[in-house]
């Protein structure tokens, strides 16, 4: 849902690439740094500081925006950087579930978000295999992090790591029938 968006913000954000490209900042810096807030902020998740680890689950997302951002602003785009910001991103979505688990979100819940997050991802990048595009569904990466930023920041993570496992099993599922349909 928020892809649709992502022209506006790239428009938005690419003057602040450009300006790092002329600083010398490559977008797998932006990856390694935005992989680095994320770890930042599990620990602090692990510590119970909530407001400040969403800070940086921000600092991180704002990395990750902004790698894909000066990687095409400033002709820098690799298949080797597509591939290494696909990976970290999956690396980052496995650090901050396991430290919902460890801070004390139900075990099964985070389960159930964290294999729906990856599904979401792998289901994308094997029906786009066969088929041109497959970016249909509600809970793609953007909009689980904004869910479990709103969560955190309002003191509701529980429930926003259970709507993000339920939507993104279901956003899983979609892509499943939209490309069995596609295929047809």
């Amino acid at each position: 849902m928020l892809s649709r968006i992502k022209p506006i913000t790239t428009d938005l954000v690419s003057p602040l690439a450009l300006r790092l490209s002329k600083l010398g900042v490559k977008p797998n810096h932006l990856t390694f740094l935005g992989l680095v807030f994320a770890l930042v902020s599990s620990y602090l998740i692990v510590e119970r500081n909530i407001l400040l680890a969403s800070v940086f689950v921000l600092l991180s997302s704002l990395c990750d925006l902004l790698d894909g951002a000066l990687a095409r602003n400033a002709g820098m785009t690799s298949n080797f950087g597509a591939f290494l910001d696909s990976v970290t991103d999956r690396y980052v979505d496995v650090i901050l579930f396991i430290s919902l688990g460890i801070y004390g979100i139900d075990w099964v819940v985070i389960a159930l978000a964290m294999s729906g997050a990856l599904l979401v991802s792998y289901t994308r990048a094997r029906a786009e295999n066969i088929i041109e595009k497959c970016d249909v569904g509600v809970a793609e990466r953007s909009e689980r992090l904004l869910i479990l930023l709103l969560g955190m920041l309002s003191g509701y993570i529980y429930e926003a790591v259970l709507l993000i496992a339920v939507l993104s099993h279901i956003t899983a599922l979609h892509r499943v029938v939209y490309t069995y349909l596609k295929m047809r």
